[in-house]
């Protein structure tokens, strides 16, 4: 399978930035840096890194190896190790190394989707599905929108992306794969008429007639193949038995947080509780557009950086917590929009996050608290979120002091035909359905 034009033409926030999009014979030349460097696990990894900077993938999966049977319980390399085999169009290695890299406590997004999408191209498509529900919260809501619509639920990717394109940040590569999730729905009406808003009339009919050669839901390990930019290995036979990750023992917290956006398809819940703290999922990060077939992938530090590195703490801007301290609960006059807290898979655990998050942080519990019932795969999930916002930014502001203090959220609107089935206070707050 040959690399579509927009392979060559943007990088996708779904690889690893460093990830090439074509592998030539021409690069793959035996490396003396890398024969020096044996014995020396992060320096094998930076030569991996600096081989797939380079648009090698021979080298980089090499170095990789080495750097992984150097340090086999080391996350980041796994996970350096499963990009590099995406980069070659491995992806059955690629599923075991980010499989591991997920084992032993890499959660990262580009993990996440890269391992969604080499598992979409491999027909597992439920299983694709599965990891990015179960994972939702920690991956950026364009790239999920898009992730979920290849692997097979495509309504749910453009709900999701219907919402990102009113975020801020949100730009034309984030409408562009919205317009190809419409496409994958079947939508061609809406696709054409989103592809419109960035392209011109050609190129707009070009894009949308590339996009329908490949829409049948056969040709999926062609999408992906495609967006990744990337020519299958047709000989790949797996990761070597000699990398197998050992057993590792579970960890103790194995709950999920799903993510805000699924369809509501049943009334909110009364919360009764006491006080409260919440958990948010990413805003959408913006992308570029390219004028070609593949669609664009949102936000290339979704996937980028150096896989070795841990991240540096984020700085807490003092004035902007004492700004969002200062919100409060509007009693009239409340816009529609609320703040989603979390996902969880009974009302109990739901009703439990919440008297945590109310007793840790006093200016949450001052909001009214709202449940709902979302269905995700078959399996339904309780929504957590919080109302009484007098307009969007108080939202924004409220989700963005969550995020400063490593919790998690996400701003959207609440339903419209919405309505409260009951009241309840506790200690001065309300908890209403909506």
């Amino acid at each position: 399978m040959k690399r579509s034009a927009f392979g060559k033409a943007a990088a996708s926030s779904l690889i690893v930035a460093v990830t090439m999009v074509g592998c030539t014979g021409a690069a793959f030349r035996p490396s003396m840096t890398t024969a020096s460097q044996k014995g020396d696990a992060s320096k094998q990894a930076l030569a991996a890194e600096k081989a797939m900077a380079g648009h090698d993938a021979v080298r980089a999966i090499r170095a990789a190896e080495e750097a992984v049977r150097l340090k086999p319980d080391n996350a980041a390399y796994r996970q350096l190790l499963g990009l590099a085999y995406v980069a070659g169009g491995r992806f059955v290695s690629a599923e075991t190394a980010l499989s591991d890299a997920m084992a032993l406590g890499n959660q990262e997004s580009r993990t996440i989707v890269n391992l969604a999408l080499v598992r979409i191209a491999l027909g597992r498509s439920a299983a694709a599905q599965t990891l990015l529900a179960a994972n939702a919260d920690n991956v950026p809501a364009a790239d999920y929108g898009l992730a979920m619509a290849m692997a097979g639920n495509a309504p749910e990717g453009v709900r999701i992306l219907s919402e990102a394109i009113h975020d801020p940040s949100a730009t034309a590569r984030t409408r562009q794969n919205l317009a190809y999730a419409y496409a994958l729905a079947g939508r061609w009406k809406d696709a054409r008429l989103v592809v419109g808003m960035d392209l011109d009339l050609l190129a707009a009919n070009q894009r949308i007639t590339q996009w329908a050669t490949i829409a049948a839901p056969e040709l999926a390990p062609m999408r992906v193949a495609s967006l990744m930019g990337v020519s299958v290995a047709s000989d790949d036979a797996g990761q070597p038995v000699a990398l197998a990750l050992a057993p590792v023992a579970v960890p103790v917290d194995a709950v999920s947080v799903q993510m805000a956006a699924v369809e509501e398809d049943a009334p909110e819940q009364i919360i009764e509780t006491a006080d409260a703290v919440p958990i948010i999922a990413a805003d959408a990060s913006p992308v570029r557009v390219a004028l070609s077939p593949t669609p664009v992938m949102p936000d290339r530090n979704t996937m980028s950086g150096n896989a070795i590195s841990k991240p540096l703490p984020r700085k807490v801007n003092a004035p902007a917590l004492q700004k969002a301290a200062f919100i409060r609960p509007v009693e009239n006059g409340a816009s529609s929009w609320v703040v989603q807290l979390g996902a969880y898979d009974s009302a109990a655990i739901a009703r439990e996050k919440w008297i945590g998050m109310s007793r840790s942080n006093e200016v949450l519990a001052a909001f009214p608290v709202i449940t709902s019932q979302a269905t995700v795969n078959g399996t339904t999930f309780h929504r957590l979120a919080i109302k009484g916002f007098a307009k969007r930014a108080d939202a924004m502001s409220l989700c963005r002091s969550i995020q400063a203090r490593k919790g998690q959220c996400f701003v959207r609107e609440g339903a419209p035909n919405a309505a409260p089935l009951q009241w309840a206070a506790a200690k001065g707050r309300r908890f209403a359905s909506r």
